[in-house]
């Protein structure tokens, strides 16, 4: 199979993948919508969101960086599991802390429960991670998939069932879900390469190692997920959990297409760490194809969200103002798509330190202009907010990509 097939491949099947456990995760935001109406919805949105900032911190790049520093070689894998778990317990931390800090303006005293009985899914979402290295480096991608369909059926159907007990029955069904989903892919991981789980050899000189050396993307990643999602957190506090409701529900559809620029990514960078490291002009050339087609496919996703978003009422009326902030996010995959292609391009020249900068400037924008429109305009604010604050990120890394593109030629 040519490169160009191996590449579509992995990522139709993660796509493919996607769009089952969508099915399912479509399924379960039906449920939840529908019984726990917008208020309720919007606690456990506040939830959800709070524990997505953690999934990208227990993410901190470690996959890429793995491929990158090892190549196809699984014998260092207790590194993955060492430093993620060392990441679970300092999210705990932190998210103590934040609860702390916010004295109960976003979360009141039941709901921090329910976030710490959230919380285990940071966990089982970092070891999930991990072991897709193993089906990154093996083209294996199906049995990813396999794991996160049964998972989420597990946790669907339980769901169904727990629903009408409240919110916390609710949670422990989805935290489920999710840990069957690691115990699968797990068992399929070590059906095809052999790699250790866990080393007493790892010293901490080899953690340290490879925490500074994924730390500028692990950074950025973090800050790229609180820039995009603040405003979650800023809607609850000033507009309440209504909105937050109606808003997520958009996001919910919204962020659906935005995997398909993380399947590419993730299906392709094996193959460009090799590439570059060989010839950069054929590397040129083919991130240059590459990126083309993630671009014209992005148009594809904003005219489908155009034609879905009048639907979503559909749901439930208390959902009815959803459409409007789904027809302006969609309008922004383009930008979002090219956005990651850029990212991509400079970790792999090694720049990533200028992520960093880049995602924290627009964090402290997003944040500002949040705290500044929400109160008049609340959840449209914050969809125009991440369409324009996408807009800043694509420029200041195209500004920093261009002269490295042209050094090439």
């Amino acid at each position: 199979m040519s490169l160009k097939h191996k590449i579509a491949y992995n990522t139709v099947v993660q796509f493919g993948g996607r769009f089952l456990t969508s099915f399912l995760g479509f399924l379960t935001t039906v449920i939840l919508a529908r019984y726990l109406g917008a208020t309720d919805y919007g606690v456990y949105a506040k939830i959800y969101t709070l524990a997505a900032f953690f999934f990208l911190f227990i993410d901190f790049g470690l996959n890429a960086v793995y491929i990158r520093r090892y190549k196809e070689d699984l014998g260092r894998f207790p590194l993955l599991t060492v430093t993620r778990l060392m990441f679970f317990f300092v999210s705990l931390s932190m998210i103590t802390l934040f609860l702390l800090a916010t004295n109960r303006t976003v979360f009141s005293p039941r709901e921090e429960v329910w976030v710490f009985l959230f919380s285990p899914t940071i966990l089982f979402f970092g070891l999930l991670t991990s072991f897709n290295v193993v089906f990154q480096l093996k083209l294996r991608y199906d049995l990813s998939v396999t794991a996160s369909v049964i998972g989420g059926t597990l946790g669907l159907v339980l769901l169904a069932l727990f629903i009408r007990l409240g919110l916390s029955w609710a949670i422990l069904a989805l935290v489920t879900g999710y840990m069957v989903t690691v115990l699968f892919a797990y068992l399929f991981a070590k059906r095809i390469g052999r790699f250790p789980l866990l080393e007493r050899g790892i010293s901490w000189a080899d953690i340290w190692g490879f925490l500074r050396e994924a730390a500028p993307l692990g950074a950025m990643l973090f800050l790229n997920t609180m820039y995009s999602r603040v405003d979650v957190f800023i809607l609850a506090a000033i507009k309440g959990d209504a909105a937050v409701g109606v808003y997520q529900l958009a996001y919910k559809f919204f962020e659906f297409p935005l995997a398909f620029a993380t399947f590419f990514a993730n299906a392709v960078f094996p193959h460009y760490v090799r590439i570059l490291a060989e010839d950069r002009e054929r590397f040129a050339r083919i991130f240059a194809k590459g990126t083309r087609y993630l671009f014209l496919s992005a148009f594809i996703f904003t005219l489908g969200g155009l034609v879905i978003a009048p639907y979503l009422r559909w749901i439930r009326q208390d959902y009815l103002l959803s459409t409007r902030p789904l027809q302006i996010l969609v309008l922004s995959y383009p930008v979002f798509f090219l956005t990651s292609a850029l990212s991509w391009f400079l970790f792999l020249h090694k720049r990533e330190k200028v992520l960093i900068w880049v995602y924290g400037l627009s964090f402290l924008l997003n944040a500002t202009l949040n705290f500044i429109l929400v109160p008049r305009h609340s959840f449209i604010a914050s969809s125009w907010i991440t369409v324009f604050g996408e807009a800043l990120v694509f420029l200041l890394l195209l500004s920093v990509a261009l002269p490295i593109i042209r050094r090439k030629r």
